[in-house]
């Protein structure tokens, strides 16, 4: 934060109250202009969320005081922070840090670290000119501004952030003002409305344009019908194939639409219920063995020459002697070796009588049988052992039937549906280009980000491309897109490799060039991993369409992620917006100042404004705006026990002004908290607070100890790797604030090599394991190797090259397959592990982060010590005197707790503070920010706890006071229903235990990345079953495009987490709108928030009020 970041000097100059505010725009950054009560405004909106009321006087030193500046200074440069000593023994370990730590901090390699592959731009798109649109509806797109835009921005911590342009863009969006279209032929039961025919009218006026760009962002407000508009054009428009292939291609006539796993099913209903017998649905199947054939074609006699070619398992082209021998014996067509046969063994007889057999699972000879890793290379197999006068069997397989089959309706507009990674690995390419085509391809988002998608490219990528030298180990996401499209021209160089890429490649999507591309929840792109953008950006589409109710256009950097997936901007439509999305990818310093130039920003942003006045517009509907929110908050109160686990939380991520929970905490910071005001114990299953109380002692304890073991061994690592003189040095960088952690870290300071080295004679600091499978259980796309540790190697070495350079250098002496493993990956290549004085700077930097972590720990420990003393012993403490007044500590509301857990009077240590930051006891470091009061840490709840039975104080206070608010909503209506929204996965079992124990019945969505279907048929079942009452959703992963209007009341149990405040309210907003949208049958919906008193989730929903007032949210469509 910027509170920790930025370190003013003081000065015995006064400053003028305009000097005051220029100096607190300096240390926040803040760039607003006008006059000084607008520039104030401006701050407190960054610092406090809103503007504060006041004298400006008295505003502009609340800031200072908030930001830590000194009022009576002027600006001035911030100084350095500190360097610790280099002595001469580390002296080549600092002359070396340039060399590796100037790498990436970031590696494109999956294997080596959890983060994806670095984005890459996508190949420039050639845009195929087709027909126009219906004639009469291409002027219909006049439009005007709407008032209330609903925009859309995920958390940072999950995509890459362009600094230099994130700023809030101002963007107006635009609403359809002009004439409507005719309502579609097929929408006779149910017809469009007027503004979903107006909306249907601008996007016939989109697909009608000549040159350009062809497509758009339809963002119709939530539940505003924007999926029937898109089949009422889909109906009208079927599928065109371009008059020329794009290059890297095959042309498709079909739509694609991409949606989240759990709305396939919802798609599919759709179509059926605006269509009606017009639709035909198709799904993957397994192919029975009755309609597979298995073919022992006659022996070919090998006279020298080459017989045919074979890419992966299927025959790509048959030489002249090979259509010679299938005519001299006058075979039938089923006797005869075809191109695209897919073949499942090969036999070569040599005239000796040797006989060599491949089949998928490796090769034999008649004297000894060696099984390989994975598909033997056919093509290998007889380069190799094929000799003239040689014979040989082919056995191949043919399938009689596409691998697809009618699930639904005979009508004459056919979809295919593919929901998940099983329907997927079923498909080959050819299934997706039948004879009689379909219309719409409906594919789950999921198998694009699935390991199995990535690794059947990987495998097509290395049968084509390996007589190139092309194998695409190591390469990103985008490099292997970039591949693909040389592996698609390959296919179109002969008949017989398109032929033989068609029957055995897998379904790719972003092989085709669809006709129309339809990306529904557009918004939930911000949240894609890099390796599934990089994917979409590479589908291909003459007309490419987005769909969402909060289109993610808060910043310029968010509508140039929009203009790229779109592929808008381009050197002719936007030059700028084209410039900058190169730059953004960049890291050198000129990609940045060519960012930073106003003058760019300005064309920029001025060709954003321009793409969101032609290609985005968002329509409302008085149906739905005439549903009424209730809005309700249920404020909770914490227990003894769990102010104290709360508290403790604070300290640990050192969260001490609980107003800053934007601008002063980051992400996960939030995260931490909100599940602690959530529940008392999301690790375990804990009888009640009271036992969270004692394990989180325990458990800190323990964390002492794991620290110790870690640094012990790693030192033992050093000694052996013969650096530890040179890399100790990391152990003193950091002056450690505790006494029993500086005498820990002297102690393994001064042992010596020697001894480090006779502590682990069988060198158990060698000891490494090798991962095959995920968290998940899914298998890796390449093993990861890690150490065997109490801690896991990215805690330890939290830089990808310091981590690798340590790990290479021990697998290289004594681990063979991890050594190959960590060969093959990017960051080996980028920085040279085999470099002396890289492993010193690494292993340095590992012994500073672990030593840091052990004083965090000391501290962390002492002030949970300081809060049970305060719970257990209050009148004692009332007893004690103040070490800076020496006065009793007889007001508890006076009182404050710093860091090191020594309390003082609240004004005492300020003045204190204000002088020195250092606690007046123990000279431990202590900002003022740091102080936290002591009141909270003892006060009990204001209403007496009434007896629980054992089962019920497990679940904590707030999820007790859901539970029993659920029940007083079903005894007042026994037909409500509701959805209760949770952010994480964890804090959902909690609460549907909660739920259960009080006796309600709780349905909860199925996980897993195949479980689509499933997620379907549980909200099927919410929305249709008298019993079902509570729904348990997830805010971030199901709270968009699921149409339950079922439900009447929606329960939040802690606000929203993201990045921005723009963001958190947008996927609240789309929660809401799961029931606030047409088909809701109630004149009103409830929402109810609940909120724990004095934390920092009271705050967030503070903020969260005032972004979203309840009368703009009826206004807003959510």
């Amino acid at each position: 934060s910027f509170l920790a970041l930025f370190c003013i000097a003081t000065s015995v100059a006064m400053a003028t109250l305009p000097d005051r505010v220029a100096r607190l725009e300096e240390v926040i950054g803040s760039s607003a202009t006008g006059a000084l009560v607008a520039r104030v405004v401006h701050l407190e909106v960054c610092c406090l969320g809103s503007a504060a009321a006041g004298p400006l006087l008295q505003r502009t030193s609340k800031l200072e005081e908030l930001i830590g500046c000194d009022p009576g200074t002027a600006p001035v440069a911030p100084i350095a922070a500190p360097v610790a000593p280099v002595t001469p023994v580390a002296a080549v370990a600092v002359a070396a840090v340039a060399a590796v730590a100037d790498g990436p901090a970031e590696v494109a390699d999956a294997a080596a670290s959890s983060q994806d592959v670095a984005a890459e731009a996508p190949p420039e798109a050639p845009v195929a000119a087709l027909a126009d649109g219906p004639a009469e509806v291409v002027d219909a797109a006049a439009s005007s501004q709407v008032d209330q835009p609903e925009v859309f921005a995920l958390p940072a911590a999950k995509r890459r952030r362009c600094n230099e342009l994130r700023q809030e863009g101002g963007y107006q969006l635009e609403a359809n003002a002009g004439s409507v279209a005719p309502n579609p032929k097929a929408f006779k039961v149910h017809p469009l409305r007027e503004e979903q025919l107006r909306s249907l009218a601008w996007m016939y006026s989109r697909e009608a344009c000549r040159d350009g760009f062809k497509g758009g962002m339809l963002a119709d407000k939530m539940g505003y019908g924007k999926t029937a508009t898109t089949i009422g054009m889909l109906s009208e428009k079927p599928g065109q194939v371009p008059d020329e292939r794009p290059s890297g291609y095959i042309r498709n006539p079909a739509t694609l639409i991409l949606c989240p796993p759990h709305l396939v099913e919802q798609w599919e209903d759709e179509f059926f219920k605006f269509l009606g017998d017009e639709v035909q649905l198709f799904r993957p199947f397994l192919l029975p063995a009755k309609q597979k054939k298995r073919l022992v074609l006659p022996p070919i006699r090998f006279t020298g020459s080459q017989l045919f070619t074979v890419h992966g398992q299927a025959v790509s082209g048959l030489s002249q002697e090979m259509r010679r021998h299938n005519a001299g014996l006058r075979l039938t067509p089923e006797k005869q070796l075809q191109e695209g046969d897919y073949i499942e063994s090969l036999k070569v007889e040599l005239p000796p009588g040797q006989v060599f057999v491949t089949e998928l699972c490796g090769i034999r000879t008649t004297s000894r049988t060696a099984f390989a890793d994975k598909a033997y290379d056919f093509q290998h197999f007889l380069d190799q052992k094929c000799r003239q006068g040689c014979t040989v069997e082919v056995i191949v397989v043919r399938e009689t039937k596409p691998r697809i089959k009618r699930f639904r309706g005979e009508g004459s507009f056919r979809i295919l549906t593919i929901a998940n990674n099983t329907d997927f690995g079923r498909l080959k390419l050819k299934d997706l280009l039948l004879p009689e085509p379909f219309n719409v391809v409906l594919v789950s988002t999921s198998i694009l980000g699935a390991n199995y998608h990535h690794e059947r490219l990987t495998e097509t990528l290395n049968n084509w491309l390996r007589e190139e030298g092309q194998l695409c180990l190591g390469k990103s996401m985008g490099a292997r897109q970039k591949m693909l499209r040389e592996c698609i021209d390959k296919w179109h160089q002969k008949d017989g490799f398109l032929a033989a890429a068609l029957r055995s490649s897998p379904a790719l999507l972003e092989t085709m060039w669809w006709n129309r591309m339809v990306l529904d929840e557009f918004h939930e792109s911000e949240s894609w991993i890099t390796r599934v953008r990089e994917v979409m950006k590479s589908l291909g589409a003459t007309y490419r369409w987005g769909l969402s109710g909060t289109p993610p256009l808060d910043t310029t950097d968010a509508v140039l992620e929009v203009a790229e997936l779109l592929w808008y901007a381009t050197d002719a439509t936007a030059p700028f917006m084209s410039e900058a999305l190169k730059h953004r990818k960049s890291r050198k310093q000129d990609s940045k100042t060519w960012l930073a130039d106003e003058e760019n920003k300005q064309k920029i942003h001025g060709e954003c404004q321009a793409m969101i006045r032609d290609v985005v517009r968002q329509n409302s509907s008085q149906l739905v705006e005439a549903i009424a929110v209730q809005e309700h908050e249920e404020f909770v109160q914490f227990t003894a026990q769990e102010r104290l686990i709360y508290r403790q939380a604070c300290h640990d991520h050192e969260m001490f002004v609980e107003q800053l929970a934007y601008e002063g905490a980051s992400f996960d910071t939030r995260e931490a908290l909100l599940k602690r005001c959530a529940h008392f114990c999301l690790e375990m299953d804990a009888g009640d607070a009271g036992e969270a109380v004692r394990f989180l002692g325990r458990r800190k304890r323990a964390h002492i100890e794991q620290l110790q073991q870690q640094l012990e061994l790693e030192a033992s690592r050093a000694a052996h790797l013969s650096v530890w003189e040179t890399a100790k040095h990391g152990l003193l960088a950091d002056k450690a604030q505790h006494a029993e952690a500086e005498k820990f870290i002297h102690e393994v300071y001064q042992t010596s090599e020697q001894v480090w080295k006779e502590k682990d004679p069988e060198k158990k600091s060698f000891e490494m394991q090798i991962v095959l499978y995920d968290q998940n259980g899914e298998r890796r796309l390449r093993p990861e190797v890690r150490f065997k540790q109490p801690f896991r190697d990215a805690h330890v070495y939290p830089r990808l090259n310091f981590r690798h350079v340590v790990q290479h250098a021990v697998a290289r002496r004594c681990v063979p397959r991890a050594d190959q493993i960590l060969s093959e990956l990017q960051v080996c290549s980028q920085i040279c592990c085999r470099d002396p004085q890289h492993l010193p700077v690494a292993m340095s930097a590992g012994f500073q982060v672990l030593a840091n972590l052990l004083d965090t720990a000391h501290r962390s420990l002492d002030f949970y010590t300081g809060q049970m003393r305060s719970l257990s012993d209050i009148e004692s403490l009332r007893n004690e005197q103040c070490s800076v007044c020496l006065t009793p500590k007889d007001d508890l509301a006076a009182l404050v707790m710093l860091p090191c857990s020594h309390i003082f009077h609240r004004d005492c240590v300020r003045s204190a503070l204000e002088t020195n930051p250092k606690c007046p006891y123990c000279r431990a470091h202590a900002p003022k920010k740091s102080m936290s009061s002591v009141l909270l840490e003892v006060e009990v709840a204001t209403s007496a706890a009434e007896p629980l039975p054992a089962e019920l104080r497990s679940h904590g206070s707030k999820l007790l006071a859901v539970a029993r608010r659920l029940q007083k909503i079903r005894a007042e209506d026994a037909k409500a229903k509701a959805i209760v929204f949770v952010q994480w996965q964890e804090l959902e079992n909690k609460v549907a235990r909660a739920l259960q124990g009080h006796g309600l019945p709780v349905l909860q969505l199925p996980r897993g990345k195949n479980a689509g279907r499933e997620m379907a048929t549980v909200m099927k079942s919410f929305t249709t079953s008298e019993e079902a009452f509570v729904l348990l959703l997830s805010l971030e992963h199901a709270a968009s495009g699921s149409n339950l209007t079922a439900a009447n009341h929606v329960i939040f149990v802690h606000p929203m987490n993201a990045d921005t405040l723009s963001s958190a309210v947008a996927y609240e907003r789309q929660a809401l709108a799961r029931v606030r949208r047409v088909g809701q049958e109630r004149a009103e919906v409830h929402v109810w928030r609940f909120v724990t008193r004095e934390t920092v989730e009271e705050h967030m929903h503070q903020l969260h009020c005032r972004a979203n007032p309840p009368d703009q949210a009826r206004a807003g469509g959510a």
